[in-house]
C-alpha cells in the first residue's frame, strides 16, 4: 500500500480518487484474495464477494485501511426506489459522499451439470460494466471497478476474452476514442497478489464526465496459493 500513517487529518487537496487512493483499494482487494480461503468450484458469486470483503474488513492485515467497507450496498433514490446494489462499496472516511464501487463477476464458469461459460458477455453486459457506463451504481463519479473470479484460475484466457467482447461492445460501452481494454498504469499495485491477477483499465466518454474503469482480474487456485509478505502501514 502507500505506506502513509493515517492520523485523521486531511490532505490539502483532499481528493478520494488520487491515484494513490485507488491504488490502495486495487492492492487491499487483490492481496485479500491471495489470503482467504479459495473458492470452491460451485460456489455462487455473492458469497465468494462476502467472503472476500470479510477479509478486508477483519483481517488484522488490513486494519489501517482508511475505509468503511460495506458489502451488497444498496443504492438509493430520493423516493426510496432502489437503483442498484453495489457488490462491494469503499468510502473513504474523510469524505461524505464520495465512494469506490465494486461489480463482480464470475467467468470461466462450469455449472454442476456439466455446462460452461465464459460470462463475458454478461460481464460486458447491464449487470456488468453498462451499470456503470448508464450511471446507476457511480451517478457522477469518475472511477469505478470490476472484479472478475476467474473460476478455472485461467486469467491469461480470460483477458483475451475480455478484450474482444469490450472490444465488440464499443458503441454501447461508450469507450473513449483510440482507447481500449488496456493493462492499467496502477497494475503495480496488484504485483503482490496472487499469480496471475491481473489489472486492466477502460475510459468512457460519458454525457458531461470521464468515468475510468479498472477491471482487477482474479484467479481461483485449487492449491494454498502466492500469499503476500508485504506488511500494510
Amino acid at each position: 500500500m502507500s505506506g502513509r500513517v493515517y492520523n485523521g487529518k486531511l490532505e490539502s487537496k483532499f481528493n478520494p480518487f488520487d491515484e494513490d487512493y485507488l491504488a490502495e483499494i486495487l492492492e487491499a482487494a487483490a492481496v485479500a484474495w491471495a489470503r482467504m480461503k479459495q473458492p470452491d468450484r460451485n460456489e455462487i458469486e455473492d458469497q465468494i464477494t462476502r467472503r472476500l470483503a470479510g477479509r478486508l474488513m477483519n483481517d488484522p492485515y488490513f486494519a489501517e485501511l482508511p475505509y468503511d467497507i460495506v458489502v451488497q450496498y444498496w443504492l438509493l433514490g430520493l423516493n426510496g426506489e432502489a437503483l442498484g446494489r453495489l457488490d462491494i462499496r469503499f468510502k473513504h472516511r474523510h469524505s461524505r459522499r464520495d465512494y469506490f464501487a465494486f461489480e463482480a463477476k464470475r467467468l470461466h464458469v462450469t455449472y454442476p451439470k456439466g455446462g460452461f461459460s465464459a460470462e463475458y458477455s454478461t460481464y460486458a453486459g447491464e449487470e456488468g460494466m453498462m451499470a456503470f457506463v448508464e450511471g446507476q451504481y457511480c451517478g457522477g463519479l469518475p472511477a469505478a471497478g470490476m472484479l472478475s473470479y476467474i473460476m478455472d484460475g485461467q486469467s491469461d484466457k480470460a483477458w483475451a476474452g475480455l478484450e474482444a467482447r469490450i472490444e465488440s461492445q464499443r458503441k454501447p460501452l461508450k469507450l473513449a476514442a483510440g482507447s481500449g481494454f488496456a493493462k492499467s498504469m496502477l497494475f503495480g499495485a496488484v504485483a503482490i497478489g496472487m499469480r496471475g491477477t491481473h489489472l486492466g483499465e477502460t475510459e468512457h466518454s460519458l454525457d458531461a464526465r470521464q468515468l475510468h474503469l479498472y477491471h482487477l482480474l482474479l484467479p481461483v487456485q485449487r492449491t494454498a496459493g502466492q500469499r503476500a509478505e508485504r506488511t500494510y502501514r
